[in-house]
């Protein structure tokens, strides 16, 4: 499968159609920004008007945009995906959305015979660039094994979770702890400053003690306690993939207390304007209702 399309060329999909294109994919896309399709045309790819274009042109087709709504109507909707691909070809979605819509599409396009994978990924934009993305992909083995060539050009920890759905299953399970613990940390370190501890002492100790994660390594001195929240991941995602975790867990009738409460943290940090800065600013939420601020307030 040498030729991909691509759809979604937006904070993860850009640098990810990037890599596939160094791999030596043949690449075609479609865009609504004249400006990044200028940069995708000189780097070889080709521009088509709609996605069901994109399909007619592709072996197999990736799709990264925000939200279960979007990826209906990309590969569904009028001039979709859908309109476009024949018997055989592959369509997979990247992003993040709910397991019913992913079984909802599969079926969908398995009534023309085309192969479905829902492939999420974790890692960042950082992780988009560099090529080391985790993908979680669910699906028939056989469409794992056709898709992972292209997966190895994007990402470097790969695993098929099992059937369609399970990819995001995955990914949600992942979101809703990594949530939880953002929102956790934000409460500790609020804590800590209240209590008029040394907060960048606390992370020194917590990074070697068993209050360690990724999280804080990755956002504790660079986010938290510099109070700087350029989006690696912004809240308003967060928040979404955090109520789609909670939403699965209620048809499961799985109790998510935790989960539950840490949701209502990120909706707190939309209502405060926070939406587009990174997830780790929901601290501003705990520092409001405690009435601090843990990163040192410089002076004029």
């Amino acid at each position: 499968m040498r030729h991909v399309g691509f759809i979604g060329l937006g904070t993860m999909g850009r640098p990810m159609a990037k890599n596939l294109l160094k791999a030596g994919f043949q690449l075609t896309f479609c865009s609504r920004r004249d400006d990044v399709a200028d940069e995708f045309i000189a780097a070889g790819g080709a521009r088509v008007a709609t996605p069901a274009d994109v399909a007619r042109a592709a072996d197999a087709v990736i799709t990264i945009v925000t939200a279960d709504a979007q990826v209906r109507e990309v590969i569904c909707g009028v001039n979709g995906v859908i309109a476009g691909t024949t018997a055989g070809k592959l369509v997979i979605d990247m992003s993040t959305i709910g397991p019913a819509t992913v079984r909802e599409i599969g079926a969908t396009l398995a009534a023309k015979q085309v192969g479905f994978l829902d492939a999420p990924v974790s890692g960042g934009p950082w992780g988009a660039e560099a090529g080391t993305l985790a993908i979680m992909a669910g699906g028939a083995a056989d469409d794992y094994a056709r898709a992972k060539p292209l997966f190895e050009a994007m990402g470097k920890h790969l695993f098929h979770c099992g059937p369609l759905g399970s990819g995001q299953t995955v990914k949600l399970v992942n979101q809703m702890v990594g949530g939880g613990i953002m929102t956790l940390l934000a409460e500790g370190l609020v804590l800590a400053k209240k209590a008029g501890v040394d907060v960048h002492q606390l992370v020194d100790v917590m990074s070697v003690s068993s209050a360690n994660s990724s999280l804080l390594e990755a956002r504790g001195r660079k986010f938290l306690l510099a109070d700087q929240f350029v989006p690696g991941f912004m809240t308003e995602l967060m928040r979404k993939d955090m109520a789609l975790a909670v939403s699965l867990a209620q048809t499961l009738c799985v109790p998510t207390p935790v989960a539950a409460g840490a949701l209502q943290q990120f909706t707190s940090a939309l209502n405060l304007g926070l939406g587009e800065l990174d997830f780790s600013s929901v601290v501003k939420v705990a520092e409001a209702a405690a009435g601090v601020k843990i990163a040192a307030v410089k002076s004029s």
